[in-house]
Parts: C-alpha cells; structure tokens; sequence
C-alpha cells in the first residue's frame, strides 16, 4: 500500500476529537418534574465531580469515527500496489556509474535502487530464479540464477558506487548472454538511463528527479617563462542556465576563484595563469552545490622540468642523435665504445655493442648486438618488410611499416620476450635483468629505411618514454578505474603508492612493478620509490572522466533514443482506493443520519 499525498494523514486528528465530544459531561436545563425516579442516570451524571463522563457503547460514534478514517485514507490518496505478471526467472540490473551517486533522491539515486531492488525480490514468488548484475564501467555478474532470496539480496546490498560511466556496450553484450541461457527471464533495470538490451523489453525503474549539475570534466596546464598557466573544462550538464563559484589550489592553498556563466547542456573553458612555478600540484573545485558533488574536482600534477640524461654510446650514428636531440627535456651525451663502466644516466644506447658490464642506474637500448654474454647473437639474415607489434615503443605508429635489409640471428634468452619476429628469429626483443629494463633491436639503422620515414621520431621519442621516463612518472593521463604502470628506477628496491585517501600501498617488490588498478579514488596520488640510500617521491593524478562525453562514445544507444526495446516505466501496479472510500464514507454517513433520525429512546 501507498500515498499519494501523505500530509492528508493529519486529518485523523479529528478522530480524537470526535471520541472527546461523547465523553464531556453533557449539559442540561434544569426542569420541574413529579419525580426524580425515572432520572436517576441524569441525577448521577449531575452530581460527578468531573467533567467527564464514561465512554458508553455507541453506534453513531463508531460510525462517525469510521467514516472519519475513510474520509481521512481518500485526502491522503491511499492505494494497493501489487507485483504484475511476475516472472519464474528476472535479471536485475542496477546501474551503480557516478551519475548514481547524486542526491537529488535521497540518500543517492543508488541507495534508492538498491532499496527498491531488494523489495523487488521480496515480492517475486518463492523459487524464482534471480541473477543480479551491476553495471558501470564494466558489468559484473554478483550472483547466478538463484533461488535464494536472502542471497540476492546480500548481493544487492554489496553494489558499492562507482566514478565511472556506464559502458552501455559491455552492459548489453553480458545481459544478452544472461538472457540467451534463460530465455524466459524478465529484465528489470534499477538505473537513471533507461538503456537497451537489443530487442528485449526491459522493465524500467527510473531514478532520476533533478539534472542540475555541473562538472569537471577538463583540467591541464602549461609551463611558459617563470610561470604556470592552467585550464580547466566545465560542463552544465543540466537543462538550465547556471551561475557557479570556481576556485584554483596549489599543492592544497587557495590561489584564485571566479564566477562563472554556464548556458544550459554547455561546456566552458576557464583559464588561470600567474601561477607561481614552484606549485607541484593543482585542484580545481566547483564551489556551488550541486546534486553530485563527485565530480566538482580537476586534479593536475605539474611536471618536473629535470631533464633525462642519455647515453648514446657509438661510432657515430647521426640518425639517433638527430632525433634524441629534437625530444624536449633530453640532455644527450655521445661517447665513443671503450669505456668500462658507465654511470649517472637514466637511458644507455649502445649501438654495434654490448657492455661487458651493464650500468645499475638507468635501462638500456642496444642496436645490433655483437655476440656477447647476455644472449646469443649468431650471424646476419635478409629479412624483408615488416610491421609494427602493439608495444608501447610503437605508440601512435599503427601504419609504420619499413624495410629490413639484414639482422641479426637472436636467440631469445629466459629473461626476454619477442616484441618482432621473422621465421621465428627475433627482431626486436625486450627483457630484464637485475631491474634493468633492455630493449634490443638486432638490426643496424643504417641498413634500414627507418630513419628516412616520418615516423621515426616518434619510435625514438616512445624509447625514451618507455625506457627513461621522469624518475618513475606514470606517462599515461589517469582516469578512476584506469591501471598505472609504473616504470620504476633500476635502483628501486621499494616502492609504494600514497593514496589521495592516505593508504600505503606497497606496490615492489616484485620489480618491475605490477600494474596499480587500485585507482577508484580521484586525486593527487604519490609514487614512493625506496633505494639503498634515498627516497623519491613523485605524483600522478587520477581524475573522474567525463560521463556524458565517455557514454556518448561507448558504442550502444539508449531505448528511448532508439525507439524500441525498452517498456517504461517499471513500477508496482496501483489500485487506488479514493473513490470507492469516499463512496463508503457517504454510505456510512447517510445510514448515521438514518440512525439517529429513528432510534427508539423506549
């Protein structure tokens, strides 16, 4: 049962009232009679000291008090709500994105999901098969095809929000799967979007009452003469146009605050500059209120200007030296071969040798290896055309092919991996050893076309980012729920990650580092890197994507915005009971007048 308008309730205060009309004393006139004998009742109630009087047993004051509480349960729009055409079988779904945690339902639009879920559950008919799943960024499967209804509902209770969009594509794919292996199943979706699922018809619960948001969906800055100039993107997600506090910390400080003007579904791009150049980190911060206040926050790490010392060790290669010398924060040193030792640099590129001894400070790049200690290298092969794999040293080079006039015959050793092959010889291979990171290519450049292509730059200016990053820097932009990799220091024997909540995180050994998914908190997060005589403490920054952007690009549309698939909304059927208990209350009132009109006093 439910009402339509709850504050009609306040109308049984009258009951009360009623019940005190027939317990106050009457009043009479006093008359001159014969007699005082057929009076005896009356003189008793006269000679009371109280004003009250017994409560007697009457019809018309249970029919009046009656009629009352009809009257009192129509005001307040009373109804009976039943479950229609339960299923033997349902999937429920509950969207737990960041668009879950608004406010304008209190206490969030997920906590009223949840809740609605699980009385959901309780009204399905006993044996009824249930499979929840929760759907974000990915889709999870909490439970299976259960019977258990105290289990469902344990696994409702353990959806936890999220700060990510929903990946509208991986939601449908697995709930599709679900219904595949239990056709006769029904769909129910708990969420503020009513997403599709192919051609299924979906139950819909829609928790969505407000849209006045804005977010942070932007923050970056730049690094010119003695100062830091930043920017920050803002979208109005909501359907009105909006007036919002802006403010800009740094390394946690108040430095400025704006107000800013944001038409309605619009973005806005709001720049600060004369930052002072010994800020580490940056926040931006909406300070107007807002039904989600998640996403109010850009976080940015300002990068280290320390350049990255490289090694290149040759006879001579102008092509290497060319491009190392074009990457912006590169401080290049070329030595001729014959040193022993080699120390103080982050990269070291041998090109035609192999160190007897490799440097314990900084990884390594070795092109046309020499036959040496560390691997096999047998003699040359023609080797044709070839292509780029996946590794991150071919970012951004998708359609780079070139040719390979000869390379050398490799053995891949235990400690690497094969990053290109030809017939089975590798070409490109890649492996540590004592937390040195080695890159070998074993072919000679200049009995390649590589460096003649456009392309070859980048590859260079991908070694450098691979294999010298800035002291353990994640060269990747976080997003909540992204995986860091960190590309620790050769000489690191500890590291750790200091969480934006204060958690410390070990994370070596083992080294190399294992990828950190633990990154659901947006923030300022610290790289805590442990060697034999010092610690070095570098950030990266994690911040909640654009949801509206990230949900747009998914790949799967909505059943509103497609026009099929998709019944809304879902609720409990009501029957509402105004009318008839109206009728009631007139019938009673009527047969009370009839009463009163004809009673007999004999």
């Amino acid at each position: 049962m439910s009402f339509a308008t709850p504050y009609g309730l306040i109308g049984l205060l009258a009951i009360p009232l009623i019940i005190l009309l027939y317990i106050l004393k009457q009043k009479r006139e006093k008359v001159t009679v014969s007699s005082l004998i057929l009076w005896s009742k009356v003189l008793s109630d006269m000679q009371a000291s109280t004003p009250w009087q017994k409560l007697q047993k009457n019809l018309l004051l249970f029919l009046q008090v009656t009629a009352a509480i009809l009257i009192v349960l129509a005001l307040a729009g009373f109804s009976l709500q039943f479950q229609p055409n339960a299923s033997s079988a349902v999937i429920v779904v509950i969207d737990n994105s960041l668009s879950m945690a608004s406010t304008d339902i209190k206490p969030t639009r997920l906590d009223a999901a949840k809740k609605d879920a699980i009385k959901f559950i309780d009204d399905l008919h006993e044996n009824s098969r249930v499979t929840v799943v929760s759907i974000g960024r990915e889709a999870n499967v909490l439970i299976y095809s259960s019977t258990s209804k105290d289990e469902a509902k344990k696994s409702i209770e353990s959806i936890r929000k999220t700060t990510g969009y929903v990946d509208a594509a991986k939601a449908e794919e697995l709930v599709l799967s679900l219904k595949n292996q239990d056709p006769d199943s029904q769909i129910v979706l708990f969420s503020d979007t009513p997403y599709r699922f192919g051609n299924e018809p979906v139950q819909f619960s829609e928790y969505k009452k407000q849209d006045n948001n804005v977010a942070v969906t932007g923050f970056t800055h730049t690094i010119a003469a003695d100062n830091i100039t930043a920017m920050s993107i803002l979208r109005n997600q909501g359907s009105s146009d909006v007036e919002i506090a802006v403010s800009l910390y740094g390394d946690e400080n108040f430095l400025d605050s704006q107000w800013i003007a944001i038409p309605a579904n619009q973005a806005k791009t709001v720049w600060w500059d004369k930052i002072p150049d010994n800020i580490k980190t940056l926040r931006v911060s909406i300070e107007t209120e807002d039904i989600l206040p998640d996403d109010n926050h850009g976080y940015e790490v300002v990068l280290s200007e320390e350049a990255v010392k490289v090694l290149l060790v040759s006879d001579g290669n102008i092509f290497l030296e060319k491009a190392l010398s074009l990457i912006e924060g590169v401080e290049l040193v070329r030595t001729s071969p014959g040193e022993q030792i080699y120390r103080g640099y982050d990269l070291y590129i041998f090109d035609g040798l192999v160190p007897e001894k490799l440097p314990g400070d900084g990884n390594i790049a070795i092109f046309a290896p020499l036959p040496n200690n560390l691997f096999p290298v047998g003699d040359w092969m023609d080797t044709p055309g070839v292509n780029p794999s996946d590794h991150a040293i071919f970012k951004y080079l998708d359609k780079l092919s070139f040719s390979i006039g000869r390379t050398r015959i490799l053995e891949k050793p235990e400690w690497a991996e094969v990053l290109m092959e030809y017939n089975g010889n590798p070409i490109i291979m890649e492996g540590i050893i004592n937390s040195t990171r080695i890159l070998i290519f074993g072919f000679d450049l200049f009995e390649t076309d590589l460096p003649l292509r456009t392309e070859f730059p980048i590859l260079i200016s991908n070694i450098v980012n691979e294999y010298a990053p800035l002291r353990g820097t994640v060269v990747e932009r976080l997003f909540t729920g992204d995986t860091a990799q960190f590309r620790l220091n050769p000489d690191t024997v500890k590291a750790y990650v200091n969480t934006p909540g204060g958690r410390h995180v070990p994370v070596a050994p083992p080294v190399p580092a294992e990828p950190f998914i633990d990154t659901e908190e947006p923030g300022i997060y610290g790289l805590e890197q442990v060697n034999d005589s010092s610690r070095i403490i570098t950030y990266f920054d994690v911040n909640i994507p654009d949801e509206w952007l990230m949900e747009k690009n998914s790949g799967s549309g909505t059943g509103v915005d497609a026009g099929y698939g998709t019944r809304v909304p879902f609720k409990k059927q009501a029957f509402k009971l105004t009318l008839p208990l109206l009728i009631l209350a007139m019938v009673i009132l009527v047969f009370e007048w009839w009463y009163y009109a004809n009673r007999s006093y004999a």
